[in-house]
C-alpha cells in the first residue's frame, strides 16, 4: 500500500499516541525490558527470626526470592539488581563477621546471589560498618568466586584518587524483541552510597577513602558511560528521595534531584526503608505514585528485610541507528509485597531452592544464636519504650554508663565530668510497618541472640563531651517522636510522629532525671535543627543527682559511633567525640553479661525511674492513642505495666494493638512491678 503525506502523517500520529516513535515503526523493534530489585535486605537471608527462635512470614529473603521468580517468569527480559545494606543487621550477619570466612568462601548474602543469577550488586552505608579489610573479603568473595559484579561511584581510595570499587558497568545482553527477534543491547548499571559514610564509620574509614556527592558523581560518570556504548542507564543509588536542592549536596537522600541528571532510564532507590511508589510519597512533589515515577524518570524502592521487590518495566525503542532507547513515557515502576500487611496472612511460601541453599547456613547461626552468656532476673520487653521509663533501653543505658565509668577510672583527667548514656528504641514498629518489631527477651539464660535483640545495629561504642545546655538540646530534639497534643481537643490525636521522626532517633538520656511535656511544641525538629514555634521547648525539670544542670556544665555521654560522628545531635560530630572503642555495642553489652557470668552474678535491672511525661490535668477526657504489638504476652504487658491508663481497642491498618492513653492519670507504683 503506497502511503500518501497526509495518510503518513496520520499514522505517524496514531503511533506517537500509542508511545511508540516511528522509528520503532520503521524497524519494527520494540522490546520490554524488566528491572527487579532488592534492597535493605540486612542479611535477612533466611525467613526466620533468629532472636525469637521461630519462622516468620513478613520478611526474608527466602521467601522474597519465590517473588523474584515469578516476576521473571511473567516477563521475556529481565534483570536482577541489589540496592545495598546487604551484609549487616540481622543475626546471619553478625555470625558471617564473626566467622570471617572460616566456614565459608562466599559471603552467606552472595550464595543466594550466584543461586538467582543477579546482575549486579550495590554497597549500601553499612557494608562499611565492618570496616574495610572485611567488606573487601565480601567483595572478593561476591565477584570472584560467586561472579556478582560489585558496584559503587563515589568511593576513593584517598591515596591515590582512584575509584575503590567499579564504579559502573556495561553489560552487552542479548533481549527479545516483540516479534520474537534477538537484539544485543548494553546496558548500564551504576551504584552510589550516602557519603555519610565518613561521620557514620569515620573510626574505620578516615584517612582511607573520601567519598563524592551523589549527583556529582552521577553527572561525571554518566556522560561516560554513554559515550562507551550504554544504551539503557540503570541507576541504583543507596539514597531515599529527600529534598530538591537540599542545603547539602552531601546528604544522604538524593534521588529526586539524581532523576534530574541526563541519561538515566530507571532508578532503583533504598536506604530509607520505605516502598516507592506508595501514599507516603503522595505529596512529593515531581513523584507520581500511580506509575512509580519521579521526576518522569520509573522509580522503585522496595522496603527492607525483603519484605518487597522492586519493578520497573521500562519499554525500549530501536532507533534508526539500530540502537535502543527507553521510552519513559511508556514505563512504569511499582512494589510487591511479600505479605498481605492488612489481612495478614503471608503472599508467597518460602523459594525451596533458596531454602536449600541456606541450610548450612541457617544451622550455623542457630546453634550461634543459642549460646548462652548469663542469667537475667528481670523479663525486658520494650513494648512500651516510648511512652515510660522503659526496660530493654534502661539495661542498655546501664551497661553504656558502667562502661563509661570504668573509662573514666583509666582516664582521670576526665574524673569531674558528670557522666550520662544515651540510648534509643531500636526496635519499634520500624515505620509502623512491622508489628512485631519490638524487643522482648524473658528472664532466666540469656543467649547471645538476646543481645541483639536489645541492640540491633553493630554500632560501635563511643564517648562525647557535651555541655550542659547541649545536653538538654540532645533531649528536646529527641521529643520529635511526639506529636504535640492539644488539650482542649476532643479530636483523635495520635502520640507517635511516625511519618515526621524515626523512632530509632529518640535517645533516652540516663543519669539524669527529667519530664516531657507533650502540650508544648517542639522546640527542634527531626534533624535537631530550631522550629521557631511558639510554645516550644518539652523538657522540663532535668537535674543531675538532684541538682538543676548549668548550660556550662561538662558532660561526657556514652553513646555509639554513628551519633558520635553524625553531628545531627547537640554536641555531636567528630570534634566531640572523646572516645571511639573498637568494640561494637554489641559486644560490650555481651562481654559485660558474661563478666557478671564469671561472677556468678545475674543480670539486674535498675528499677529506678529517671523519666516520664508531664502529666496532662484533662487527659481523661481527650482521645490521644497510641501504638504497640499486639500478641497475647505484649497486650497483658502493657495493660498490667502501663504507668498511664491505657483502654485496649482494636488493631490499626498495620497490625498494630492501639490503646487509649489517659494522660492525667499516672501510676508509677505500676512501674517495674
Amino acid at each position: 500500500m503506497k502511503l500518501n503525506a497526509k495518510t503518513f502523517t496520520k499514522l505517524t500520529a496514531s503511533l506517537a499516541f500509542m508511545g511508540l516513535a516511528a522509528s520503532s515503526f520503521a524497524n519494527n523493534a520494540v522490546i520490554k525490558l524488566r528491572v527487579i530489585e532488592t534492597t535493605d535486605i540486612h542479611a535477612y537471608y533466611t525467613a526466620y527470626d533468629y532472636l525469637k527462635d521461630q519462622p516468620v512470614y513478613h520478611y526474608g529473603f527466602t521467601r522474597a526470592a519465590s517473588l523474584i521468580k515469578e516476576a521473571r517468569a511473567q516477563a521475556v527480559n529481565s534483570v536482577l539488581v541489589d540496592n545495598g545494606d546487604l551484609i549487616q543487621g540481622g543475626l546471619i550477619g553478625t555470625w558471617a563477621v564473626d566467622n570471617n570466612f572460616k566456614d565459608f568462601s562466599i559471603h552467606p548474602a552472595y550464595i543466594g546471589f550466584k543461586a538467582l543469577n543477579y546482575d549486579v550488586s550495590n554497597l549500601g552505608n553499612h557494608e562499611f560498618n565492618y570496616g574495610l579489610p572485611y567488606l573487601d573479603r565480601v567483595v572478593d568473595s561476591a565477584q570472584k568466586t560467586a561472579g556478582i559484579p560489585v558496584i559503587n561511584a563515589n568511593v576513593y581510595d584517598a591515596k591515590t584518587g582512584k575509584n575503590y570499587y567499579t564504579p559502573y558497568i556495561i553489560k552487552e545482553t542479548t533481549l527479545t524483541d516483540e516479534n520474537g527477534n534477538k537484539h544485543q543491547v548494553k546496558i548500564g548499571y551504576i551504584g552510589f552510597t550516602p557519603p555519610q559514610i565518613l561521620q557514620w564509620d569515620a573510626e574505620k574509614l578516615t584517612g582511607k577513602v573520601t567519598v563524592k556527592p551523589i549527583v556529582q558523581s552521577a553527572e561525571e560518570f554518566i556522560p561516560k558511560m554513554k559515550a562507551e556504548g550504554a544504551e539503557v542507564i540503570i541507576a541504583v543509588p543507596h539514597s531515599g528521595i529527600g529534598q530538591v536542592n537540599p542545603s547539602s549536596s552531601l546528604f544522604a537522600n538524593q534521588v529526586i534531584n539524581l532523576t534530574r541528571v541526563p541519561g538515566i532510564d530507571a532508578v532503583m532507590f533504598g536506604h530509607s526503608h520505605g516502598v516507592f511508589p506508595s501514599e507516603e510519597y503522595a505529596n512529593v512533589k515531581g513523584a507520581d505514585i500511580k506509575r512509580g515515577l519521579i521526576n518522569g524518570v520509573p522509580s522503585v524502592m522496595p522496603g527492607r528485610w525483603a519484605d518487597h521487590i522492586g519493578i520497573v518495566d521500562l519499554v525500549l525503542v530501536q532507533q534508526a541507528d539500530g540502537k535502543f532507547k527507553a521510552d519513559l513515557k511508556q514505563s512504569v515502576g511499582f512494589a510487591r509485597p511479600i505479605y498481605d500487611v492488612k489481612n495478614r496472612q503471608p503472599l508467597v511460601e518460602e523459594d525451596a531452592e533458596l531454602v536449600k541453599v541456606y541450610a548450612d547456613t541457617h544451622k550455623h547461626v542457630l546453634k550461634y544464636a543459642n549460646a548462652p552468656l548469663g542469667k537475667l532476673n528481670d523479663n525486658i520487653y520494650g513494648y512500651l519504650a516510648l511512652y515510660q521509663d522503659d526496660p530493654a533501653v534502661k539495661l542498655v543505658n546501664q551497661i553504656q554508663l558502667e562502661t563509661l565509668k570504668a573509662w573514666v577510672a583509666q582516664n582521670p583527667q576526665y574524673k569531674d565530668y558528670k557522666l550520662v548514656s544515651a540510648a534509643a528504641p531500636f526496635k519499634f514498629g520500624e515505620r509502623h510497618n512491622d508489628p512485631t518489631n519490638f524487643t522482648a527477651v524473658d528472664k532466666g539464660t540469656f543467649a547471645f541472640r538476646n543481645v541483639p535483640d536489645l541492640y540491633v545495629y553493630p554500632n560501635t561504642y563511643a564517648v562525647v563531651e557535651v555541655s550542659g545546655k547541649e545536653l538538654k538540646d540532645w533531649a528536646e530534639c529527641s521529643t520529635g517522636v511526639y506529636n504535640t497534643i492539644y488539650p482542649e481537643s476532643k479530636e483523635r490525636q495520635e502520640l507517635i510522629n511516625y511519618r515526621g521522626f524515626r523512632t530509632y532517633n529518640y535517645d533516652v538520656l540516663y543519669g539524669v532525671t527529667y519530664q516531657i511535656d507533650v502540650t508544648k511544641n517542639p522546640k527542634l525538629d527531626s534533624r535537631c535543627r530550631p522550629t521557631r514555634t511558639l510554645n516550644s521547648g518539652r523538657i522540663v525539670n532535668m537535674t543531675y543527682n538532684g541538682e538543676e544542670i548549668k548550660d556550662n556544665d561538662k558532660f561526657l555521654v556514652a553513646t555509639n559511633n554513628y551519633r558520635a560522628n553524625s553531628g545531627m545531635f547537640p554536641g555531636t560530630g567528630t570534634n566531640k567525640v572523646v572516645y571511639l572503642a573498637l568494640e561494637t555495642s554489641q559486644e560490650v553489652i555481651a562481654n559485660h553479661i558474661k563478666e557478671l557470668a564469671s561472677k556468678n552474678q545475674p543480670v539486674a535491672l535498675d528499677r529506678t525511674v529517671n523519666w516520664s511525661f508531664v502529666p496532662v490535668p484533662n487527659g481523661d477526657q481527650l482521645n490521644v492513642v497510641i501504638f504497640s504489638a499486639p500478641d497475647d504476652k505484649a497486650v497483658n504487658y502493657a495493660l498490667n505495666n502501663s504507668v498511664w491508663s491505657l483502654t485496649k481497642l482494636g488493631l490499626d491498618y498495620a497490625g498494630f494493638q492501639e490503646y487509649k492513653i489517659d494522660l492525667s492519670n499516672y501510676q508509677p507504683e505500676k512501674q517495674y512491678k
